[in-house]
């Protein structure tokens, strides 16, 4: 019995650390490029492209984007991140019609979102927050995931962390007025 009991408790520790999401392929650090922006905007809230390129307005951006916001320590991220991508995955972010990006919010170090982004297979274009400026936009909590049409306007909010794939694509489907 106490063989059975040691034998039981290794595999729930061994089995527990393990992710049961696969990744296709690794992630990378996309430039910010892509995303589309206004000339100009009234207001200024700035926020540093994550692959080092430079700086985008936060109210320049244009869509229809998607707006992930996330930490690698947030428990919630981890868990839905694998929806996101998943749902990037889509014909309609491959030909441009929509837009994905993430904001990475409150983490110790440049590298461990880098590496987060890597192991969780993220491929498109991600801002960094290290001042902690977004939270007058997004608010104070992650994730946060905002759903924004051709003129900036956000159409839909999910505040917390999706717990299936299909609310977040159902989610997607009746912003953007597209089937997926």
């Amino acid at each position: 019995m106490k063989k059975q009991s040691i034998l039981l408790i290794m595999t729930l520790l061994i089995t527990g650390c393990t992710s049961t999401t696969k990744v296709n392929s690794p992630g990378f650090v996309a430039p910010c490029d892509q995303i589309k922006l206004a000339e100009s905007a009234e207001k200024s809230v700035m926020l540093s492209c994550l692959d080092g390129s430079g700086e985008i307005n936060y109210y320049q951006l244009r869509g229809p984007l998607v707006i992930n916001v996330w930490g690698s320590w947030c428990e919630g991220c981890k868990q839905e991140m694998p929806y996101f991508v998943e749902l990037y995955q889509n014909p309609v972010f491959k030909s441009g019609q929509i837009q994905m990006l993430g904001v990475n919010v409150e983490e110790k170090s440049k590298e461990e979102a880098i590496e987060y982004i890597q192991k969780s297979g993220m491929r498109w274009p991600n801002l960094e927050d290290i001042s902690g400026v977004s939270k007058s936009i997004f608010g104070p909590g992650v994730p946060v995931t905002w759903f924004i049409d051709k003129e900036g306007k956000n159409v839909a909010t999910k505040i917390g962390a999706y717990t299936n794939k299909q609310k977040l694509f159902d989610q997607f489907e009746k912003a953007f007025g597209v089937k997926l």
